[in-house]
């Protein structure tokens, strides 16, 4: 029901347009607007998946990922969301493969149970990492401490390089980096 209907029965305001009454509703309005936007803002950056701007760098911040402007804003979400979903005993596959994403990359896990050890198999990093050591002291960060971890970051092998004919000096003049030779060795050759 609104302000007006209600003192309206009581005769005793001027209710008309331009009215003190009709002045004082009109700022009302004003301060309830500017409130309802500012409400808006901070339901949505309240969770992660509509968080944008200043609340999706809040969010990042409390996980401690450091902001990445270059990075999509979905993919800026997805990773706090994979941070925020570790818990302290996620210490099973499930777990483990929850901790990889919220470290950065996307890979499977396979299990060596006779010497207590894991194997990561890469497929793909997670939006702009270009450091795969930052990813890997990141994920020792969440894994199980108990156990040893090997990493499987591509499939690129002496034969396959040997098989493209390039030559170390062809090498060179591509300007590819170690880290490139890493994180992207199935790609360089195609």
């Amino acid at each position: 029901m609104s302000l007006y209907s209600r003192l309206e029965p009581l005769k005793i305001y001027a209710l008309h347009q331009n009215s003190l009454i009709d002045c004082e509703l009109a700022a009302y309005e004003v301060a309830f607007s500017a409130l309802r936007i500012a409400l808006g803002e901070v339901l949505t950056d309240a969770f992660v998946q509509t968080a944008t701007g200043d609340g999706l760098i809040l969010h990042e911040k409390l996980v401690g990922l450091h902001e990445r402007p270059s990075m999509s804003i979905e993919a800026r979400r997805a990773l706090a969301l994979y941070r925020r979903s570790i818990a302290p005993f996620d210490f099973n596959l499930n777990g483990m493969k929850n901790s990889i994403l919220a470290a950065g990359l996307e890979a499977d896990i396979v299990e060596n149970y006779s010497d207590e050890s894991l194997k990561i198999v890469s497929k793909n990093l997670i939006g702009d990492f270009t450091d795969l050591d930052s990813v890997k002291s990141s994920l020792f960060t969440m894994l199980p401490a108990h156990l040893e971890a090997e990493f499987d970051i591509g499939f690129l092998t002496w034969d396959i390089f040997d098989a493209t004919e390039i030559t170390w000096d062809k090498w060179d003049e591509l300007d590819f980096t170690w880290e490139d030779f890493d994180i992207e060795a199935d790609k360089l050759f195609n």
